[in-house]
């Protein structure tokens, strides 16, 4: 009896042995799968939308991609303006052609940093981390990773989601909390879709631009709703076109908002090496600056101490009359 007993413990245990193997397999296929299918898409075209959860104010953009292999992009952000970030052969650019503004950009974008609406990011970050997970929501395949965002370290995992024929579906970003904190939901998907490089020339995207009728030229008032704490405002000056606003305190900064004039010739302004989302459009980060266009004023902020979070509660409590 006591033989027979062993058998049967011994075959449950074989059969719990080969159960867990062939889920770690499906697990691991589903992962493969879906890089596979990421790794070997040579162009394609997207339009989707954004969502950044934020305490303050949620942001929304419409956020399309065209990709020719190996690495030529153009990303389109629609919000109350229209902006793009264009990959070519020169470099990276990001344009505001309503300004006639151009940026140049880290050339290692965007393999440099995290990205929701950017498949080739996405099939990086899933490659990187050895213990990605995979598995079937219905039809559905869900890829869960860590993640690791340039500017924003608060962001910790990806979970990403596509069909059973690989189209993407959805991507979402998410904090050590599992909240939500940026969502992508993918409208339209056109795999190794028919481009060809010249709508990767940024300056196809460039030229003289017109002012808008009926824009009178008013005294400009700057309001920042937020300010940090320990700081206070130290000195205002006002110009004919510019406002610089000091604030001293712990952590000092500065905010100068100067009109901009639509230029007949590009212009082109300091590389900066990432971009956030701002409830007005981009902003453009580097070491101690963001810089953003707020209807037809660009907004600099200066500081040596301010987070990446900082910026944007600044950024995005500024207004103008």
């Amino acid at each position: 009896m006591g033989g027979k007993m062993k058998r049967i413990i011994g075959l449950i245990l074989l059969s719990l042995v080969l159960l867990t193997g062939c889920k770690s397999k499906e697990n691991v296929d589903e992962v493969t799968r879906v890089t596979n299918y990421l790794s070997g898409l040579s162009s394609y075209s997207l339009t989707s939308n954004m969502t950044i959860n934020r305490p303050d104010k949620n942001v929304s953009l419409k956020v399309d991609v065209d990709y020719l292999s190996p690495k030529y992009y153009k990303v389109c952000f629609k919000g109350d303006n229209e902006q793009m970030i264009i990959k070519n052969d020169s470099g990276v650019f990001v344009i505001t052609p309503s300004l006639n503004k151009e940026f140049r950009f880290d050339s290692n974008w965007p393999l440099n940093s995290s990205h929701a609406y950017l498949l080739e990011a996405i099939n990086k970050d899933i490659k990187a981390d050895s213990e990605a997970s995979g598995s079937l929501d219905g039809t559905n395949i869900v890829v869960e990773c860590k993640i690791t965002h340039k500017t924003n370290q608060k962001l910790e995992k990806m979970r990403y989601v596509c069909d059973a024929n690989y189209n993407p579906k959805k991507t979402v970003f998410l904090n050590k909390n599992n909240e939500e904190v940026i969502v992508v939901d993918f409208d339209t998907f056109t795999p190794n879709s028919n481009l060809g490089k010249d709508i990767f020339n940024e300056k196809k995207y460039l030229g003289k631009q017109e002012e808008k009728p009926g824009e009178e030229e008013t005294s400009l008032s700057i309001t920042a709703g937020y300010v940090m704490d320990g700081c206070t405002l130290a000195s205002s000056s006002k110009g004919e076109n510019t406002t610089i606003l000091c604030y001293s305190g712990e952590t000092a900064y500065t905010i100068i908002v100067s009109k901009v004039e639509v230029s007949d010739e590009v212009v082109a302004i300091d590389t900066y090496d990432d971009v956030e989302f701002l409830a007005c459009g981009l902003g453009f980060l580097s070491s101690n600056t963001m810089k953003y266009y707020l209807k037809n004023y660009e907004v600099t902020i200066f500081s040596e101490k301010l987070t990446v979070d900082d910026y944007i509660n600044i950024a995005n409590s500024i207004t103008l009359a």
